[in-house]
């Protein structure tokens, strides 16, 4: 049975920081949940559209198993192409 988006959120909500894991916005090395794509600040930068595609595509437990859907990685991949067009690196990040 595929989950709702209801129960999506329920379960990243009530999901603790179980490892090591950063938000997946370049650079930011905020540690989130293993349930969560990344801090608040980052998450709410993407348009509503790709984070509707992450909701879509993740599954409750994938953080625990490492076993992404080929659908969250691809929009995984659009959401850094995205990230990569509109935010790139400040000069002095690239010169690191």
């Amino acid at each position: 049975m595929t989950a709702t988006r209801e129960q999506k959120v329920r379960h990243v909500l009530r999901a603790g920081q179980s490892r090591h894991h950063h938000c997946h916005w370049p650079g930011c090395q905020e540690q989130v949940p293993p349930a969560k794509w990344g801090c608040r600040k980052h998450w709410f930068k993407l348009p509503k559209t790709l984070r509707d595609r992450i909701w879509q595509a993740y599954r409750p437990g994938q953080e625990d198993t490492q076993t992404p859907s080929r659908d969250y990685i691809a929009v995984a991949r659009d959401v850094q192409a995205w990230i990569a067009a509109n935010h790139p690196p400040a000069r002095e990040e690239r010169l690191l």
